[in-house]
């Protein structure tokens, strides 16, 4: 078993208000609220948890909202490897109502500073091995020279330091290059690994160029609540589509998707890629079932 490590750089203090009903223009007052915090290294984490899975959840929880973030992890049940120093975590507001659909809104991305990055670099140097590094969702500033520390210690990790993607934005090409074990992403995100014509390939051709290209085995394709495909080797890919369901909150679905995968191939025996994803597609239907996040029966 290795522990996994999510890691976020986006940290979300999110705090939700229900409404009977709800329209812009107007003062609105919540019949309730709650605070959460967001980022899909964060939702990876809670439901590795649920999971039973050894993993801790890296993160930069920093400015008036720092406090907040860390007491709500702290409460369930998530350990952190938190580094606070010159950063702020950004806020953000879900809005449901009946018979209308979740809005979010987000602030500004979060700030991570260049010290709070190495002091975060120095925690991974320092784990015990073996970890599965997961990268989850985009890192703000990707190309700024604070950032170097991390491309450093991901370009020169052992072999006992296994790489997980679900990244996007900027980041996503470079981390795609770093011979992960396990690219997961949507068709959308696929593309960016693309330029010009290329991109108007079919996924499966994408993905046959992709595996060329990068020195990556094993990629999965997701597509909301349709189509997945999985890429395994040097198989063709498979596709299949998930159960359907009347759907309460999308949010989230991706992440338990994810932290399924990975506890079926690092944690558990008698799982490859494709087993894994369709077990991972189950618990992300139920996800997609309650407002929650990781929160379903499994």
């Amino acid at each position: 078993m290795a522990k996994v490590i999510t890691f976020t750089a986006n940290l979300l203090a999110e705090t939700t208000y229900e409404f009977a009903a709800w329209k812009s223009g107007k003062t609105q007052r919540a019949s309730g609220e709650s605070f959460q915090v967001g980022g899909k290294g964060i939702n990876v984490s809670k439901m590795l948890n649920r999971l039973g899975a050894d993993n801790q959840a890296l993160c930069f929880p920093g400015g008036s909202f720092g406090p907040a973030c860390e007491q709500w992890l702290a409460q369930q049940g998530i350990d952190t490897l938190a580094f606070h120093e010159g950063c702020v975590a950004r806020s953000g507001s879900v809005i449901r109502s009946e018979g209308s659909d979740e809005t979010t809104f987000l602030g500004m991305d979060s700030i991570v500073s260049e010290e709070a990055i190495q002091e975060a670099v120095a925690e991974l140097k320092a784990l015990e091995e073996p970890i599965v590094f997961t990268v989850c969702g985009s890192v703000q500033g990707w190309e700024d020279a604070r950032w170097d520390a991390l491309r450093d210690w991901v370009e020169s990790r052992g072999e006992e330091v296994k790489l997980v993607v679900d990244n996007y934005g900027p980041s996503l090409p470079w981390f795609a290059k770093q011979k992960p074990e396990l690219v997961k992403f949507n068709r959308d995100e696929l593309e960016l690994l693309f330029e010009g014509e290329e991109k108007r390939r079919s996924t499966d051709e994408l993905l046959g160029l992709a595996r060329e290209r990068f020195g990556c085995d094993r990629w999965i394709v997701t597509n909301g609540a349709s189509e997945i495909w999985v890429a395994d080797g040097d198989e063709p890919p498979v596709v299949f589509s998930p159960r359907e369901v009347e759907c309460v909150s999308a949010t989230g679905c991706g992440d338990v998707f994810l932290a399924t995968v990975i506890d079926c191939l690092y944690n558990r025996d008698g799982y490859d890629l494709l087993s894994a994803a369709k077990l991972a597609a189950e618990y992300g239907a139920r996800n997609a079932s309650e407002a929650g996040i990781a929160e379903f029966e499994l």
